[in-house]
């Protein structure tokens, strides 16, 4: 049970068995070998051999007879024992030839029937008669006429290899197979089917990082983190609520630290008190020899850190239970003799600050003021947030610090305290003196009141109490043009910012050195380029941030470069670049060496964004629901409710409407900029034609990614004219507020729906949409253009135009338009009578469809029925596109291969192609 009685989701039962593909191809491989009798499989404690070894006998137990061999290391120095219960009479070392003779006819095969299984567990730990037997009966077999016997054993890593499995080995009649530890992907698979259902992606990389990929300590510090509510389910995805560290206690110790002698066990003891060591720091107190012995018993590890050797504890647990086992007084002396040390050494080295200022709070509850503020702003800079909150808060117990207060402030806001954030903030905004301490304190307070609580007002509000105090200042512009562009409002953002045409801030420091001012307003130009569709100039902005901002020394105002990655990866989307936007979504999150809560959010919400343009609507749904998750974990309203849009709007394209779509925050009964939905709107409506949105740009909770999510859900409720209503309304509204981006996008799904009414209306739309995209830079806009245009002609949508906008689609990965406009395609040309160019269209919509996971949109729905193949004849289709002969063909379906060619035939002849060639292209898209 856990801590707040809930069942553990996997008690009594074993992990499930995952992310071993290849090794059980391996055993496939050795068993399907006639030379090969046997595998040995080795790797070190709890990474799986044993339970590799039963799955793999487990699956091909349906055709091979299985004898398992019961081995213990109690029964080691008994002769024959493993050997016993397969035999009639007692096992007697002196009737080894009677023994032989037994286990011969037991191990082979009967006739017709494939190989027996032989599985030996731990074979390091058979006795020297049973080993003795086993290599006769090897030898025996390899010989025999009839089929043999087929060894699997298992062997931890480093023990010695029985003489006889040695000498097989060297005849190359046994493989050797090296099982490693699990990689994070794997891990990720286990621990989702282990809990039903998924996981976020920081709690995958804490629990893969402490259970270092094997099996059996993942399992033992999950249930662990289970059981105490340390990680527990947040709307259905599993997050961690704390660190893993009362987890790690409940791991096996395995006795290592039994009988060490106290030389060694205090060094131990210092490194998991202190961290890793300087190699002359641990030498200074045991001899070279004890070192090594260390090393060789796998409780120590020596790694080369930017030219320097340093000494760590092996496994993240055992600093655990040194720390806990190390008594009060000692553990201070260590503490203060250490940090004696490294002040004598001068203090001079990255991190020394954060190592002393930790070491002295430890040792003494307290700590020089500006060394702890120093050693929390390195704790900023390896994202230890937890750190960082203990140490400014520790400051602020010497005195008032502004420093220490914005510190603080930032990492309860990234734990989502925003109700001890915020008031933190303000002591520090009111204790401010220099203009750059208030511009800092603005910053942050603004920040935690538009994110944290949804309250615009109040965060523009303290903007404008800054500038009475210091006047107009680069921080403050910047951060005012950031919110603004935050909530809908991104003409008055580019307005603030006087933006110009493909130009970015220049360094304002002294001597031309950038600054944490810089910084701000290169984010907010990224900000209000994206918006504004200049997509292609955000993503150059976007990385230059990140280069000046990795670059910082102080980082007080500006933290995380890792934020600008998430919205450089939005822009590359945006410009139809799929692939560098994944690619830079996961630089993110590993840029982030320990995760920052509120920030991991928006890499799960925009790798579902990428997701769902690929058409990968349930990795979409997936992505969307973990950023939900986690934002509603964090206390961040602002993040959840974008996070829920894009989850609806998943849901939607899958032709179901999601539960959580009534936790939408509500749209407004009329939208902004509503009009006759056939009636054409100008590009760019001046601001007097809009009617204010209700609930007015100041809600950042009613963005325009939820009117769409809004649209969506109408349109399946069957309302389809309150539905494009609302889509266009916000199109056009977004278009005054110089968000093209976003149009773009509202335009064309209302293009995806298909015409309604008359056919002026259709082309009002499309007429709407190639306006918008000439706002938008990039290969997406362009072929959302080519769409409208392909679908605006008098004469009725153009099949030809249509097919070729699909290919260029589907060319950039984007699977779900190329296949509704092929699905378009396939109906223009029903009306124009081309039944066979309708079949190909069609065929190559339901190909594309095939990629697109759980896919079902409005425009996909007419390709299946204008298909006319019979399952039968698509079948064959498929296998012929794949490259199958008619001979293999008719012997999977009992079929003469005359017949064969006649379905082959006919399906020419419907789908309007010549041969095998074109049904690839059609079938295979």
């Amino acid at each position: 049970m856990t801590d707040d009685g809930r069942p553990l989701p996997f008690t009594g039962r074993p992990l499930p068995f995952t992310g071993r593909h290849t090794e059980l191809e391996r055993l496939r491989g050795g068993l399907r070998r006639p030379g090969c009798r046997g595998v040995v499989i080795t790797g070190e404690g709890g990474v799986g051999k044993s339970r590799l070894a039963v799955e793999f006998a487990d699956e091909v137990a349906a055709r091979h007879r299985t004898v398992r061999l019961p081995v213990s290391g109690a029964a080691s120095h008994v002769p024959l024992a493993a050997f016993a219960p397969h035999l009639t009479g007692p096992a007697l070392p002196g009737e080894l030839g009677r023994h032989f003779q037994e286990l011969r006819q037991l191990l082979v095969a009967p006739a017709g029937r494939p190989r027996t299984l032989l599985l030996v567990d731990d074979i390091h730990h058979l006795d020297d008669s049973s080993l003795t037997l086993l290599s006769a009966l090897a030898t025996d077999a390899a010989t025999a006429p009839a089929p043999g016997f087929f060894l699997v054993a298992t062997l931890p890593q480093g023990a010695d290899w029985p003489e006889a499995l040695r000498a097989l080995w060297h005849q190359d009649a046994v493989e050797h197979l090296r099982v490693g530890p699990l990689d994070r992907a794997a891990t990720a698979r286990l621990l989702t089917d282990a809990l039903g259902a998924p996981v976020a992606a920081p709690a995958v990389r804490a629990l893969w990082e402490a259970g270092r990929g094997n099996a059996l300590w993942t399992r033992e510090i999950l249930r662990a983190a289970v059981r105490e509510g340390t990680l527990r389910p947040v709307d259905d995805v599993w997050c961690l609520t704390g660190p893993l560290d009362d987890a790690l206690l409940d791991a096996p110790a395995e006795g290592r630290f039994r009988g060490i002698p106290e030389d060694r066990r205090t060094l131990l003891r210092l490194i998991a008190l202190c961290g890793p060591l300087g190699l002359a720091d641990a030498l200074a107190r045991v001899t070279p020899e004890a070192l090594a012995a260390l090393e060789e018993e796998h409780l120590v590890v020596v790694t080369e850190d930017d030219r320097r050797s340093r000494v760590q504890l092996a496994h993240p647990w055992h600093a655990l239970l040194l720390r806990r086992g190390t008594p009060r007084l000692l553990a201070r002396a260590l503490l203060l003799e250490q940090a004696g040390r490294v002040r004598e050494y001068g203090a001079r080295r990255h991190g020394d600050a954060l190592s002393l200022a930790r070491w002295e709070l430890d040792a003494t509850g307290t700590a020089d003021p500006e060394l702890l503020v120093r050693a929390a702003g390195h704790a900023l800079d390896d994202g230890d947030v937890d750190t960082m909150c203990r140490l400014a808060r520790a400051a602020l117990a010497r005195g008032p610090h502004v420093v220490a207060g914005l510190l603080l402030g930032e990492g309860l806001g990234q734990r989502g305290e925003f109700t001890e954030s915020i008031p933190v903030l303000e002591r520090a905004f009111d204790e401010a003196r220099t203009p750059g301490e208030v511009e800092s304190a603005a910053a942050a307070l603004s920040q935690h009141h538009l994110y944290g609580l949804g309250d615009a007002p109040a965060a523009l509000g303290v903007l404008d109490r800054a500038a009475d105090r210091i006047g107009t200042r680069p921080v403050l512009t910047a951060c005012r043009a950031t919110l603004l562009s935050a909530v809908g409002r991104n003409d008055e953002a580019a307005g603030v910012l006087a933006l110009a045409e493909d130009a970015d801030p220049k360094p304002g420091g002294d001597g031309g050195a950038w600054t944490q001012a810089d910084v701000l307003l290169l984010q907010a130009h990224l900000r209000v380029r994206l918006a504004a569709g200049r997509v292609d100039e955000a993503v150059r902005t976007g990385r230059h941030a990140y280069a000046v901002q990795s670059g910082l020394a102080d980082r007080w105002t500006a933290y995380y470069p890792a934020r600008s990655l998430y919205l450089v990866a939005a822009a590359l989307l945006e410009s139809g670049r799929l692939d560098e936007a994944e690619r830079t979504a996961l630089e993110g999150q590993e840029a982030m060496r320990d995760a920052v809560p509120a920030l991991t959010v928006w890499f799960a919400w925009v790798r579902g964004r990428i997701a769902l343009e690929r058409g990968l609507v349930t990795d979409a749904l997936a992505h969307f629901r973990e950023a939900r998750a986690l934002a509603h974990h964090c206390g961040q309203p602002f993040a959840e409710q974008r996070a829920l849009a894009g989850l609806v709007l998943a849901a939607a394209q899958t032709g179901r409407i999601a539960p959580e779509a009534e936790a939408l925050a509500p749209a407004p009964a009329r939208p902004p900029g509503t009009a006759d939905v056939d009636a054409p709107m100008p590009a760019r409506p001046s601001a007097a034609d809009v009617p204010t949105p209700v609930p007015p740009p100041y809600s950042p909770l009613c963005q325009v990614d939820t009117l769409r999510a809004h649209g969506w859900v109408r349109l399946l409720r069957g309302a389809d004219g309150p539905a494009r209503e609302l889509m266009l309304g916000a199109a056009r509204a977004a278009l005054v507020r110089g968000e093209a981006t976003v149009a773009t996008a509202l335009f064309h799904d209302v293009l995806r729906w298909g015409p309604r009414g008359s056919r002026a209306g259709a082309g009002a739309v499309a007429a709407e949409l190639t306006a918008a995209t000439a706002l938008v830079q990039g290969s997406l806009a362009e072929l959302r253009a080519a769409h409208a245009a392909a679908t605006a002609s008098a004469d009725g949508p153009d099949p030809a135009a249509l097919e070729a906008v699909a290919e260029r689609m589907g060319a950039l990965g984007l699977h779900l338009y190329a296949a509704e406009a092929f699905g378009e395609a396939a109906g223009a040309w029903r009306r124009r009578d081309r039944t066979a160019s309708a079949a190909r269209a069609a065929a190559r919509s339901l190909a594309l469809r095939g990629r697109c996971q759980e896919a079902a949109t409005p425009a996909l729905a007419g390709a299946a029925t204008a298909v006319p193949l019979s399952a039968r004849e698509r079948d064959i289709a498929l296998m012929a596109a794949r490259g199958r002969t008619s001979r293999e063909i008719a012997e999977t379906y009992v079929l003469s291969v005359r017949t064969v060619e006649n379905h082959l035939g006919r399906i020419y002849r419907k789908l309007g192609v010549s041969g095998r060639a074109d049904l690839a292209d059609v079938l295979l898209a």
